[in-house]
């Protein structure tokens, strides 16, 4: 690691980018399977990790995470300008300690939920993914997605419809 002294007190630390990649990688994949499905994730990582790489120098190392963030988001959006597929991945499994029963009926419901937020866009599907996995507030989604806090409860709101719908049409 690299030292940057910012005061005799408190010496602010910046990580290695290998460092750095280790520890944010999984949840690097893991935002960009919410955006645009798992095989599009793995090669919008892979081009948000290069270019992170080749700027790393230019970062603010106390702002490195939401820096990688908005990397990943653009980056999610340039493969889907390119015309690449867009899946929804889930990232949620059975509880394996449950019976057999409940691990199967739980995976029929999970495959149902996943392919009706299929149906979000990339967009809505960001915005509930940042609201209700990440836990941010509205407005640091706002920043995050340089919209309105408006915007950010509109959206989110159009997915939660979206998706009661969904549930309604599973459980019925």
């Amino acid at each position: 690691m690299t030292v940057i002294s910012t005061s005799p007190e408190r010496p602010a630390v910046s990580p290695t980018f290998e460092h750095f990649h280790q520890r944010f990688s999984g949840d690097a994949l893991r935002y960009a399977r919410a955006i645009v499905g798992p095989d599009t994730a793995e090669d919008a990582c892979q081009e948000a990790w290069l270019r992170a790489w080749r700027a790393w120098g230019a970062a603010d190392p106390s702002k490195a995470e939401p820096w990688l963030r908005t990397i990943i988001r653009n980056c999610c959006f340039d493969v889907q300008r390119r015309g690449w597929a867009q899946e929804p991945a889930p990232d949620l499994t059975p509880d394996r300690a449950a019976a057999p029963e409940d691990a199967a009926l739980a995976s029929l419901e999970l495959s149902a939920l996943w392919a009706g937020l299929e149906r979000l866009s990339p967009v809505l599907r960001e915005t509930l993914w940042l609201r209700e996995v990440e836990s941010l507030p509205y407005a640091q989604i706002a920043r995050r997605q340089g919209i309105p806090v408006g915007t950010v409860m509109s959206r989110l709101h159009a997915a939660r419809v979206q998706a009661r719908r969904l549930r309604s049409a599973v459980a019925g």
